[in-house]
């Protein structure tokens, strides 16, 4: 659910390893993914500012050799951005979401040296009586939120500010870097829980206790979503967030982080989605899912260089 397709799709399709002999092909991965753990022990070492400096460097690197997600981006943005002449926007946009990505991962290297002094100066939260109505009271609550800014940042600004919270993420054993992503995670001062029938079946449980769980929405990761509109075109998203909410009679309530300029963020914490029930819960799961898709978009049109998805969103945009 909270993962990082982003940077193990990179990490698993580079283009420079792409259409190789399968020796070479591993031998590209095992190098790249020794590449990855090498800059997270730099990074740790690296004064902040140039830090974000380099990451940004990187993510212009990224956009540059990446060809197929570059594309990829491109073809997600078209549907985000207004259409018009201003091809120069969505480029810029396109840019800045690889700047996105490579902050992000920099970000997790230095997870657990961030110190509350730090983040409380630096990152400032936007509705956050929302978020204490929903986890004060008798039900559960589901952060539902999106690969947009950095939200593992966000839930180190949370735990801080004592919301007890478990995120859910991908497998960690199905590949080398999301393994090294789980260990980095876990310097985090937050659960984490990889997607799976047991430990789902956990969420329902905390749920029910009046725990809080965290789910991103914005991405058919497993491909066994809902079709709904999302942008105006069809395609499909997970319906986890809001099948857990009728399952559970917990909260819902969209929780964003986005960057700013000078490496600030800001949290923004949304009212609690009124969820619908009619009794038809094929119907109920996509009205509802509709509607929690919109919030999505509100913040996607509003910071599109901070999406950071660089697979493709609908079927019409996967070459």
């Amino acid at each position: 659910m909270v993962t990082t397709p982003f940077l193990d799709s990179f990490y698993l399709k580079t283009t420079l390893c792409r259409r190789q002999p399968f020796w070479f092909r591993r031998v590209g991965v095992d190098l790249s993914h020794c590449g990855m753990r090498l800059a997270a022990m730099i990074a740790r070492w690296v004064p902040l500012r140039l830090g974000y400096l380099l990451a940004g460097l990187g993510g212009d690197a990224l956009f540059l050799f990446a060809v197929r997600h570059r594309n990829v981006v491109h073809n997600n943005l078209k549907r985000v951005l207004d259409a018009g002449p201003d091809r120069g926007r969505r480029q810029r946009a396109a840019r800045g979401v690889f700047r996105t990505v490579a902050k992000n991962y920099f970000d997790l290297t230095r997870l657990a040296q961030f110190s509350p002094d730090y983040l409380e100066k630096n990152v400032k939260v936007e509705g956050w009586p929302h978020l204490m109505e929903a986890v004060t009271g008798a039900r559960g609550t589901i952060i539902a939120t999106a690969h947009l800014g950095n939200f593992e940042f966000a839930a180190q600004v949370l735990a801080l500010r004592g919301i007890e919270m478990t995120i859910f993420v991908e497998a960690f054993d199905s590949t080398p870097f999301l393994r090294n992503i789980a260990g980095l995670r876990r310097t985090g001062k937050f659960r984490i829980l990889p997607v799976g029938i047991g430990p789902m079946r956990e969420a329902v449980q905390l749920l029910r206790r009046g725990g809080t769980v965290t789910v991103v929405c914005d991405r058919d990761i497993r491909g066994n979503g809902l079709k709904v509109k999302f942008f105006g075109e069809e395609t499909t998203l997970p319906p986890g967030v809001v099948s857990l909410a009728l399952r559970t009679g917990a909260t819902i309530v969209p929780v964003f982080s986005l960057r700013e300029s000078g490496n600030r963020s800001r949290i923004f914490i949304e009212p609690p989605l009124r969820l619908v029930d009619d009794g038809d819960r094929g119907r109920s799961l996509r009205t509802n899912l509709e509607s929690l898709a919109a919030v999505v978009e509100k913040y996607v049109r509003r910071y599109p260089e901070q999406w950071a998805v660089i697979e493709p969103i609908w079927r019409s945009g996967a070459n």
